[in-house]
């Protein structure tokens, strides 16, 4: 039933709101829904979002234009992540090891201040280390190292996340 209700609310109440305001109501949408949404989320209004109850946001997440979030089971997201358009966040699938192709599910947690760039995939069950960026159109599985940088189809490492030497990338205590 909260389902259904969900889906009659994202479509009246959260989809059609512009996306440069209103940031506010669409996280008071969620919250009343059951997600954990901390301060300063910014979510498009075409972020499909399968279930709020299984979603955790920390502070100033961003989550873009057409971003598939399909929480069957729990996503955590932490602080200062970027979810580009289009990135599908995949919690569920089948078992095709079984003809009757049972659900199966694995929960999502991805670290502060990691970028899933545009168009990307998690599968189930996907851990994403502090900092790591999994690049635009990667196919991912499986862990990724805190600020590592994976891409491709299916998606390896192909470097490190080195970040500039600049006061904005200090933090708070150390700037001046």
């Amino acid at each position: 039933m909260s389902r259904l209700l969900w889906g009659t609310v994202y479509g009246l109440l959260f989809r059609p709101t512009p996306r440069w305001a209103l940031h506010g109501w669409r996280r008071g949408l969620l919250r009343a829904f059951g997600a954990q949404v901390g301060t300063g989320c910014r979510i498009d209004p075409s972020a499909r979002i399968w279930m709020p109850a299984n979603l955790r946001l920390g502070d100033y997440v961003a989550i873009g234009e057409g971003a598939d979030i399909y929480c069957v089971a729990p996503i955590t997201i932490g602080s200062k992540v970027a979810i580009s358009q289009r990135a599908f966040l995949c919690t569920a699938s089948h078992d095709i090891t079984d003809l009757a192709r049972p659900l199966t599910h694995a929960p999502i947690r991805i670290e502060n201040h990691a970028w899933i760039a545009a168009e990307a995939m998690l599968f189930p069950g996907a851990q994403i280390g502090e900092g790591a960026v999994i690049a635009g159109r990667a196919v991912f599985r499986g862990d990724a190292a805190p600020w590592t940088i994976h891409a491709g189809n299916p998606a390896c490492q192909v470097g490190t996340r080195k970040l500039a030497t600049t006061d904005a990338n200090k933090p708070p205590e150390e700037t001046p």
